[in-house]
């Protein structure tokens, strides 16, 4: 039986499709080949009580249900020293922690967690790129939205640190990554113990932020029937024109006004202030509003 090793747990529009597609050109990593399996927390999808997480997670997002079938999405494993999968549901997901512990308790844990305020709005994005309805972003990033809730990284990455050693437990900071991605995955190839003089084509900025030029072009390529059907007929070369094809219909987004976001970050404040004490590492740049 063979599990992953390692584990890429979130945060969701913190650069974690980037992280799979980098890694996955690495000869000694075998990547899942599902990223968002989200297998751990399915029972808590399934069965959500948690309003203070934010909306219950949407079951299609959770497509590995039982043990058997997520083992056998690592049945292609050879040789590689590394085998993993990324899965940004399992940081929000209460008892995701419990539950890769029992299962895998020596697995590496990596996170790469972004200035909160603008997760918060690049997920409004997402939801308006992906054709859903939505109101404005003042109206849509207030306190109660989910959205915001899920910006609240210090409380969901403890029960991590409450379970796993420390040394299991590896932190990228997502405006680092940004700034330097060669840098951040040359540092995680070392973390992961396979050969660092690997160079992956870092160039190409995956599952980027945008909103859609036709909403109607866009709601056909976001339909969640017509990309299942896709995935099911259409060999991966087409599905991954189908996806270029796709990003052809979006445009840069607007920035984060800077009164909305001085908003956000006051009521992040405590919680950043917290994660810094959990890392023992400086986040002034997201306090700076960088």
């Amino acid at each position: 039986m063979t599990l992953p090793n390692f584990i890429i747990i979130g945060v969701a529009k913190s650069g974690t499709t980037s992280l799979y597609r980098y890694l996955d050109q690495h000869p000694h990593i075998f990547m899942c080949p599902i990223k968002g399996t989200n297998y751990f927390g399915y029972e808590d999808a399934l069965n959500w009580i948690w309003t203070d997480e934010g909306d219950p997670p949407l079951l299609r997002h959770f497509q590995v249900k039982t043990l058997a079938a997520y083992e056998a999405l690592f049945s292609g494993v050879s040789n590689e020293i590394a085998v993993g999968e990324v899965s940004p549901q399992y940081f929000r997901c209460p008892n995701a922690a419990r539950r890769i512990h029992e299962c895998i308790p020596n697995v590496k844990l990596v996170a790469s967690l972004r200035n909160p305020a603008d997760r918060a709005f690049s997920g409004f994005f997402m939801r308006t790129r992906r054709g859903e309805p939505v109101k404005s972003f003042h109206e849509e990033l207030t306190p109660q939205s989910s959205h915001v809730k899920e910006g609240f990284y210090f409380r969901r990455l403890k029960r991590y640190y409450e379970i796993f050693p420390r040394d299991q437990i590896k932190i990228y900071i997502f405006e680092e990554f940004k700034a330097n991605p060669a840098r951040v995955i040359v540092d995680l190839f070392d973390y992961l113990g396979v050969d660092t003089d690997f160079v992956p084509d870092t160039s190409i900025k995956y599952n980027s932020a945008g909103i859609p030029k036709s909403r109607l072009l866009n709601r056909l390529f976001y339909n969640w029937f017509l990309i299942r059907a896709a995935k099911s007929v259409l060999p991966e070369r087409l599905q991954e024109i189908a996806k270029q094809t796709r990003q052809l219909n979006i445009k840069s987004t607007p920035k984060l006004p800077s009164e909305l976001r001085a908003e956000l970050i006051k009521l992040y404040r405590e919680d950043i202030l917290e994660l810094e004490d959990l890392l023992d590492r400086d986040l002034s740049i997201w306090l700076n509003g960088a």
